[in-house]
């Protein structure tokens, strides 16, 4: 069974003769990444990397992309430096800890994972038409994705997983049912709840563009697709996506206000009485240990806070390299490191760990700069509000999760739109800075968008 994975390729190379290039990106390669759960891969032959079913769609692509089209669509970018700089302290990090063969093999996976589908996307992006395939494929695809997770969350059965699992003739990690408070936490393709609920904080807001800015043929159509994908969040039952949706929602609220003055006070306010009242409660919730916690949430609480205090030594014996992947020690039982970043640094040391924030940080201050000088009504700032909401999510959740299976493609498929709208500035006026609309008639304005009527 383990090896239908070939198969899969197989189809791949075919489609490739009569299909074009871009849409087996995003009608093949898409889905099959959000659908099949990514540790189902096999050995095909020894000395070289396992194979699953997302790469055995994405290799045939990328080579084509690389070597016939010649990288069609891409264009440079400092963002490629910093991620490549990420991936070079991994792979030193991992070289140092084991053997060069091991680096090797992470650093394969790591641009498979990483580099080729942020390249991609954000080469594609500069397309209009390819542009808003991406999008809808995504946000309709997650939708789908959270109809299955409720049902999941009701009957305990993730129809993404279970099948798959009994045919594979081989051992396959993860699977295990997962409750909080007697209710099941859904995981659907993504292999953990936490995943799942983190997939949906990135791409919530991307829906909510879609919907409001009538980029579906029936707009209530838009409308449930934005609340299936909360719907994917919220059956995860991970606080922290969900309050990354919460946050997503915030930024886009305030993006698209045409007069910043009374939310920005409203803002402010609420800021205020969150650091007076909330934050006190909050702290005296989590300044407890495990051992004292009075219920399971407060314990989870406690445990996270106690991540950073218990591994500081363990930072401290090998900060420029780290450990390795999966050299880490054990502190104090705490196997389950929830915390991205703490993950980082660990594995692979503090330069690692910088590179990797420098990405999150250049891209926000890039967004940031982009959307707060534009007219809050245009098309392309309200997109850029939107990216904004789904990377600072994105960035908020890393902070007390794992960030695994499949959200680390989409991530950098993310980072990829974002850049991508970055660089249509550069180009106004070719037609590379076209940023999709739907031309239903109207005035045109701002980086050759079409005001909707």
């Amino acid at each position: 069974m383990d090896k239908s994975i070939i198969l899969v390729m197989f189809v791949t190379i075919m489609l490739l003769f009569n299909k074009e290039l871009k849409d087996l990106f995003i009608y093949y390669y898409l889905p099959v990444q959000i659908l099949i759960p990514v540790y189902y891969q096999t050995k095909l032959v020894d000395g070289i990397p396992e194979m699953a079913f997302w790469s055995a769609v994405l290799l045939p692509i990328a080579f084509v992309w690389f070597f016939n089209q010649h990288c069609e669509g891409y264009r440079f970018s400092l963002l490629e430096l910093f991620i490549i700089l990420h991936l070079l302290c991994v792979f030193g990090g991992e070289w140092h800890n084991t053997t060069y063969k091991e680096a090797q093999k992470v650093f394969y996976n790591d641009l498979t994972i990483r580099m080729i589908p942020f390249l991609m996307a954000r080469a594609w992006f500069s397309d209009p038409d390819s542009r808003l395939k991406m999008f809808r494929v995504i946000v309709i695809i997650g939708a789908i994705v959270a109809l299955f997770q409720l049902w999941e969350a009701v009957t305990w059965n993730n129809v993404f997983d279970m099948y798959l699992r009994r045919w594979w003739p081989k051992s396959v990690p993860w699977g295990a049912r997962m409750m909080r408070g007697g209710i099941k936490r859904a995981a659907g393709p993504f292999g953990h709840p936490i995943c799942a609920g983190y997939f949906f904080a990135m791409f919530t807001p991307l829906a909510v563009w879609l919907w409001k800015n009538d980029y579906f043929k029936v707009k209530k159509h838009g409308l449930w697709a934005t609340c299936l994908c909360v719907v994917g969040g919220l059956s995860s039952y991970s606080r922290a996506p969900i309050a990354g949706i919460l946050i997503g929602f915030v930024v886009i609220w305030y993006g698209w206000q045409e007069r910043k003055t009374v939310p920005t006070m409203v803002l402010a306010s609420l800021l205020t009485v969150l650091a007076i009242l909330v934050a006190p409660k909050i702290i005296e919730y989590i300044n407890v240990d495990r051992s004292s916690a009075e219920t399971e949430d407060q314990r989870n609480a406690a445990y996270r806070a106690e991540l950073l205090e218990n591994y500081d030594e363990v930072i401290a014996e090998k900060p420029l390299f780290g450990w390795g992947r999966f050299g880490v020690p054990v502190v104090k039982g705490q196997d389950s490191i929830d915390n991205e970043y703490l993950v980082i640094i660990l594995q692979s040391g503090r330069v690692s760990y910088y590179a990797y924030l420098l990405c999150i940080v250049w891209v926000v201050i890039r967004l940031s700069f982009f959307v707060i000088f534009k007219d809050p009504l245009t098309l392309e700032a309200r997109l850029g509000w939107g990216l904004l909401a789904g990377v600072v999510a994105a960035a908020f959740t890393q902070a007390t999760v794992y960030s695994g299976t499949q959200t680390v493609q989409f991530f950098y498929i993310l980072l990829g739109f974002a850049e991508g709208l970055m660089q249509l500035r550069t180009f106004e006026g070719s037609k590379q800075s076209v940023v999709p609309a739907r031309i239903l008639g109207g005035e045109e304005y701002g980086y050759h968008f079409h005001r909707t009527l």
